[in-house]
């Protein structure tokens, strides 16, 4: 009798051994990772590596909200100001760049599938308080740029300086909104680090100083024509007011334009070349630094060829000039960078 109900043990016990036990996060939270701690995400697939790709993806969906509310906050906040299109590309590849940074710490923690096959599961996790240390970080690092900025534009006589300070500090203050943002999900609190500095301030200062810059436009070779309208638009979308002549602005800017035209095998009538610039102080020479940028175009007439070349060239002076002016005023204090 004794050996029978032996023999009976074992045998549950076996069955109970052979049961397949699914993970606790399949259904609900993980026990070791819990969410005051964990944000996590769940993936299922074929293949162990396709769920843990879905898991990950899974996981930074809890940002994309984020992600599409700081590009679009950008835009609207920055509708109307100069050089829009341009400061906005920026501040659009830098809240990538961000979420990259912060969704490369996620750890695939667990991969399960049962005993009779079927489909993988993964958990992936982000711990909270190592990415909310990250975060805080890079917003104290942007803050004290902001600082420094506030302190240059103070301290300086010269525009191009002045300018360049300002921006510096008002790009920081938005490249900040981001990381905040993400930080209010991380660290549960919904706080995050409230801003030190006024955006409407910082965009203010900025903008009366771009009022104050006068530049004159100086072109010499221009093969390709109508080079002096090109800048002079340019300055006036950047905030920047154009002063005819050249010689009544404090500063000029200083334009050389290379033109290549040729007709292609297929009948196609190409236009290439370079635009060079360069920013001066009228009364002195001195180069305060310098730019190019290349070009082509094509279209069957050649007329048409031209005026696509002109158009590209006012679509790069619109989104970079106001840029590379402030580069150069950055390179006027630090001219050994």
């Amino acid at each position: 009798m004794k050996t029978m109900i032996v023999l009976i043990g074992l045998v549950l016990g076996v069955g109970c051994a052979k049961a397949p036990v699914s993970p606790d996060w399949l259904t609900a939270e993980p026990a070791d990772y819990p969410a005051a701690r964990y944000l996590n995400g769940r993936g299922q697939g074929e293949t162990a590596g396709v769920a843990r790709d879905r898991a990950r993806t899974d996981l930074a969906k809890v940002f994309e909200v984020t992600v599409r509310e700081s590009s679009s906050d950008s835009l609207q906040w920055l509708q109307g100001s100069s050089a829009n299109d341009g400061l906005q590309a920026s501040i659009s590849r830098d809240i990538q760049l961000q979420t990259s940074q912060i969704v490369n710490g996620v750890e695939i923690v667990q991969t399960w599938r049962g005993e009779n096959g079927g489909d993988y599961h993964a958990l992936a996790v982000l711990d909270r308080l190592q990415a909310g240390n990250r975060l805080r970080a890079e917003i104290a690092a942007l803050d004290a740029e902001t600082a420094q900025n506030i302190a240059r534009a103070r301290s300086h006589d010269a525009l191009p300086e002045k300018v360049s300070a300002a921006y510096n500090a008002l790009y920081a203050q938005l490249q900040r909104r981001h990381p905040q943002k993400m930080l209010r999900i991380v660290d549960g609190t919904g706080i995050g680090l409230p801003p030190k500095y006024s955006l409407a301030e910082l965009k203010s200062d900025f903008e009366t100083l771009l009022d104050r810059w006068q530049i004159g436009v100086a072109v010499g070779k221009d093969e390709l024509g109508g080079t002096s309208d090109l800048l002079a638009g340019a300055l006036g979308n950047a905030g920047i007011k154009h002063l005819a002549g050249g010689t009544q602005a404090e500063y000029l800017l200083r334009a050389e334009l290379d033109s290549q035209k040729f007709t292609a095998g297929d009948g196609w009538n190409w236009v290439r070349g370079t635009l060079r610039v360069s920013l001066l102080e009228t009364a002195s020479g001195n180069v305060i630094g310098s730019h190019q940028w290349s070009y082509k175009s094509s279209a069957l007439q050649p007329a048409m060829a031209e005026i696509r070349a002109r158009d590209e060239l006012a679509g790069l002076l619109a989104q970079d000039l106001l840029k590379v002016l402030v580069e150069l005023g950055d390179v006027a204090e630090n001219p050994r960078r």
